[in-house]
């Protein structure tokens, strides 16, 4: 019997000068996570954009619970979006879309 795989969602907020739209963060993302642990690594990772607002510069991805470290230590790797500095900050991790926005209010 298959296991359902649990998984993470991360508040992360965008630090940057200049707009960054969500086809460059996720490429920026997934180049890192490729980066630091090649196709298989990223393969585990189960990315996937859930939310972005540009405007607010917060998005929402999702991750496998297993592979939470690897995204984290990911994110934390990413300096440049384009040849343009930036910083991306993960603001809260948690197991549903509902606690998470709960947890971003407080």
């Amino acid at each position: 019997m298959l296991k359902r795989t649990k998984r993470r969602y991360l508040a992360l907020q965008v630090e940057s000068t200049v707009a960054v739209d969500q086809t460059q963060l996720m490429s920026a993302l997934w180049n890192a996570i490729t980066k630091l642990y090649g196709e298989h690594g990223a393969s585990q990772t189960g990315l996937t954009l859930i939310k972005y607002d540009p405007d607010e510069k917060l998005a929402v991805v999702r991750t496998n619970n297993t592979a939470l470290n690897m995204t984290r230590a990911s994110i934390a790797t990413i300096i440049k979006i384009e040849e343009k500095p930036v910083a991306i900050h993960v603001l809260t991790v948690s197991g549903t879309i509902k606690a998470l926005h709960k947890n971003l209010r407080q």
